[in-house]
């Protein structure tokens, strides 16, 4: 993944409006960028392998085109979520 996605990513995790700060450390997003998939810890922005992710972890599915249109306000969420554009999956009450 590129240093500048990387950012980014940091960048969007700063700006995250969500109640209980301690489960970011259960959300991942799972990011595809020409063939490669990086799945990156919400809480300390590192790329993880994804083959330890259990059940009640929350997993955030999209490629990279996705992320840029929703970091730069292109597209709204529920419509990504709608076009399939978006996959979620694990535990959900953790965006609470």
């Amino acid at each position: 993944m590129n240093i500048d996605i990387k950012k980014e990513i940091k960048v969007v995790i700063s700006n995250l409006k969500i109640l209980k700060k301690e489960n970011l450390n259960k959300i991942y997003l799972e990011i595809t960028d020409s063939g490669n998939t990086y799945t990156v810890n919400l809480e300390s922005a590192e790329i993880i392998k994804n083959d330890n992710l259990s059940k009640s972890n929350l997993i955030i599915k999209m490629n990279i085109e996705t992320f840029n249109d929703l970091k730069n306000n292109k597209k709204n969420p529920e419509d990504l979520l709608f076009e399939e554009k978006i996959k979620i999956s694990g535990d959900i009450k953790l965006l609470q």
